[in-house]
């Protein structure tokens, strides 16, 4: 009887977020950790009387892992996948050829009933204002620098970069719920310098203590820190060198309605906050494939791009932000 709670919500991604038709071929994939949340979303597009599956895949090892062969096929045919596995497939082989294919994608990795009820009641008109003024800043920087009186210190280059908005547009063809962050990547070998992280990273969750990065030429040469320290590290190693690159960053949360959650479904997105990756980046724009990509939250951080200030220790600066933009 809980899926009725968010029956309505279901109803609005169905609808408004993913644009659904009568006419076309729904697919929700999901996994087995995942099937109360896939089930009220197939009923709402069925609603519509769009012909609707739901593939349950195995709960895979990690984000950004590829999927069995027969999912990915079936994500190509699709013309909507509606995607509510434990783990992202944004940064696979799959999703971007499936994209390439026409499917429009909804991204809705680890979402809890608690997200779906009570975070996802967002003003995207004004989302989608500030998500795009960032992204615009993003675009027009040369470089960024990321600080935090925790001890982050770390410079990027992001010449011929641009910012990514994920808001609630198809623009990319795909949408990430909850929205809300403008991501990046830097140029490939330019990061330098330390990151703190201070509060959670895929895969992992909230963090206990800090965990230190240190980065040489786009790479992490040495994670430090506790137990979790020691997780990210073995993780990291059994993915192979591609899982060093800075793949990421610094991305910027735009949206004022989630909360930190130890959740990079949420916590990423929360204006106030920062983030770096470490892995692929193929999907935004880079040059290095892996079968990961890690995100990692900073909720304290300054942030510059070519000297313009974005996030002061945590705090967003709205509307310099969207009037900065505008001149640009």
């Amino acid at each position: 009887m809980r899926e009725l709670e968010y029956s309505v919500v279901c109803r609005e991604v169905i609808e408004a977020v993913g644009e659904v038709t009568a006419d076309e071929e729904v697919l929700i994939v999901t996994d087995p950790l995942m099937v109360d949340i896939a089930r009220p979303l197939a009923a709402a597009s069925r609603g519509l009387g769009a012909p609707t599956s739901i593939v349950v895949k195995p709960r895979l090892e990690a984000h950004n892992v590829e999927p069995p062969s027969a999912v990915a096929g079936a994500m190509r045919n699709a013309d909507v996948v509606f995607d509510v596995g434990t783990h992202d497939v944004a940064h696979t082989d799959a999703r971007r050829a499936a994209s390439n294919a026409g499917t429009r994608f909804v991204l809705m990795r680890g979402i809890t009933e608690e997200v779906l009820i009570d975070q996802m009641d967002t003003d995207y008109d004004d989302l989608r204002r500030v998500t795009r003024a960032v992204s615009a800043i993003q675009t027009a920087a040369e470089s960024a620098r990321v600080r935090s009186a925790r001890g982050t210190d770390l410079t990027l280059d992001l010449t011929g970069r641009s910012g990514f908005p994920i808001d609630d547009g198809f623009d990319a063809g795909l949408v990430v719920l909850p929205a809300g962050k403008s991501a990046i990547t830097p140029v490939e070998g330019s990061a330098q310098g330390t990151v703190v992280v201070d509060y959670s990273i895929d895969s992992i969750g909230r963090l206990d203590e800090p965990v230190e990065l240190t980065i040489d030429d786009g790479r992490v040469t040495a994670i430090s820190g506790g137990p979790q320290a020691q997780d990210l590290r073995d993780l990291v190693e059994s993915k192979g060198e591609c899982a060093r690159n800075v793949a990421e960053g610094p991305s910027i949360g735009t949206n004022s309605e989630v909360s930190l959650t130890g959740n990079q479904a949420t916590d990423k997105k929360k204006r106030g906050t920062m983030h770096i990756a470490i892995g692929d980046n193929v999907t935004l724009g880079g040059e290095v494939e892996c079968d990961v990509h890690l995100d990692m939250t900073l909720s304290e951080a300054t942030v510059t791009f070519d000297g313009f200030t974005v996030l002061d220790a945590g705090r967003f600066r709205r509307q310099a932000v969207i009037d900065h933009a505008a001149e640009l």
